[in-house]
């Protein structure tokens, strides 16, 4: 499969994530952190209501996590600087395949490095670590302190170094992504996505690029969300449509260890072998159904 000529993937990329949603975790842990205009202690609320953070803090399940992965996570909450709640995005995408996808982001890192769409890298360094740098002066590491069927919890550590601070920033965020699963009819499964924001900015001096940036920011954060779920959607019809062409690419992906790259084309594979099992189900049923009209019509 030549991705560039893909329409399902090419132009989504090409057009939107060399702006920005490349760098969307790395941007997300240090630049939105800009957007802070109030002392680091009490939540800015300025993108999301006090009730929107109350009920996004219960729905971090801490009880669920060891104490190394709850004081983590604790320690972004208490010193929230931003807090955000993304837009709730529908996925059309089968349930393993979008989870295998959210526990492994640099496959979706590596297609998009291999379209000539970010210069973002994103690497793994453990079962649950990974660094990353987006050529821009952004650089972090990120770890899942926690990850089931329907909540996933990513922390990150990152710094900027570039043109829009006079000096470095240093931030810390908290992404708690939940998931639910709505079954289809027809045997399809669509993922409802919610994505909640903890950012803990440590330069409190960047009162001004915050209040220039603020809007702008918030924006592109939510935008970057939807486009994201938009292009998971498009590798999931890709791969239901063309499963031996993505497990192709597969084995072209610059960066994925070689776990990653067996894992996602097995992944492929099977998600194209269900969609063909239901096209030929769907079949199946719609001639059984003409039979017995006909037989209803004495034919």
């Amino acid at each position: 499969m030549h991705c560039k000529r893909n329409d399902g993937l090419a132009r989504l990329a090409v057009t939107f994530i060399r702006r920005s949603v490349g760098r969307l975790l790395l941007v997300l842990c240090v630049l939105a952190g800009t957007t802070s205009t109030t002392h680091a202690a009490r939540p800015n609320l300025s993108t999301a209501s006090r009730a929107a953070w109350s009920a996004a803090v219960r729905g971090i399940p801490l009880d669920r996590m060891d104490a190394d992965g709850r004081n983590k996570a604790l320690a972004v909450v208490r010193g929230t600087s931003v807090f955000r709640q993304l837009p709730r995005q529908v996925i059309d995408c089968d349930p393993r395949y979008y989870l295998f996808l959210v526990r492994h982001p640099e496959v979706i890192v590596s297609i998009w490095q291999k379209m000539d769409a970010t210069d973002l890298t994103f690497q793994r360094k453990g079962p649950e670590q990974f660094s990353a740098q987006d050529g821009a002066g952004t650089a972090g590491n990120f770890e899942f302190l926690y990850g089931d069927h329907q909540t996933h919890v990513l922390y990150g550590q990152g710094s900027y170094s570039g043109p829009l601070t006079a000096r470095p920033v240093h931030a810390r965020c908290l992404l708690v992504l939940h998931a639910n699963y709505i079954p289809d009819g027809d045997g399809r499964h669509y993922v409802a996505n919610q994505l909640d924001i903890f950012i803990d900015i440590k330069n409190l001096g960047v009162e001004l690029v915050a209040k220039t940036f603020q809007n702008m920011i918030g924006r592109a954060t939510d935008q970057n969300f939807i486009e994201t779920a938009n292009f998971v959607t498009k590798l999931g019809r890709t791969t239901e449509k063309n499963g031996p062409g993505v497990q192709r690419l597969a084995q072209q992906l610059p960066g994925l260890q070689p776990d990653v790259r067996a894992a996602f084309a097995e992944q492929a594979g099977i998600v194209y072998r269900k969609a063909r099992a239901r096209q030929a189900a769907m079949q199946t049923g719609q001639n059984q159904t003409v039979q017995v009209l006909r037989a209803q019509d004495g034919e």
